[in-house]
């Protein structure tokens, strides 16, 4: 019993220490954004809006096409963000482009064949706050966070495994885990609004 104790120990920590190191990047990405989103009020990721008008071609609004006019707006206002929202009727075009940190909308007057263009940057700071949101960011990046969550809860499961097997500290570890257990629940009930 003892020599199984001592093998699933010894991988438990190997894991760990893997896992924990082939995740360490985006943990340390979500634990600071998780930081800058919580304290919105420094301002790092306050917006900048800029505002403009362009005019468009009657030929493009005839008949318009979504790939097509999104191809369009692209090449005119050099926009490198996906198409993301494309709003059609009798009166108006609202064309959205975004990636995170970073939104362009277009809103296309048919009648008088002009665009108002609103374009909002947030820096880097907003990009990563976007990205640990998941705005915008694309399906690839959804895996990511994916992928983030599983390494997480395999480092955790790894991290009771080790614990498990380190006699001397076993008792008081899984005291303090559940001490930080019941401080969470407890700040809950007591602070958070219900």
């Amino acid at each position: 019993m003892r020599h199984l104790v001592r093998v699933v120990g010894h991988w438990g920590l190997l894991l760990h220490i893997y896992i924990s190191m082939a995740g360490f990047t985006l943990v340390l990405l979500f634990a600071i954004t998780g930081f800058t989103l919580n304290h919105q009020d420094f301002g790092f990721g306050q917006p900048t809006i800029t505002k403009s008008t362009i005019v468009l071609s009657a030929d493009v609004l005839a008949h318009p096409d979504q790939e097509a006019l999104g191809q369009h707006l692209r090449e005119t206002l050099g926009v490198r963000s996906p198409l993301t929202d494309y709003r059609e009727d009798p009166d108006q075009i609202q064309v959205t482009f975004a990636a995170p940190g970073h939104r362009t909308v277009v809103t296309v007057n048919r009648a008088q064949r002009v665009g108002d263009v609103e374009i909002e940057t947030r820096g880097l700071l907003g990009r990563l706050d976007d990205l640990h949101k998941g705005f915008d960011s694309g399906p690839a990046w959804y895996w990511i966070i994916d992928l983030t969550a599983i390494l997480l809860t395999l480092s955790a499961l790894t991290g009771m495994v080790t614990l498990l097997s380190f006699r001397a500290r076993r008792r008081s570890g899984f005291i303090v885990a559940a001490l930080g257990v019941v401080s969470i629940v407890a700040l809950y009930l007591i602070w958070v609004p219900q």
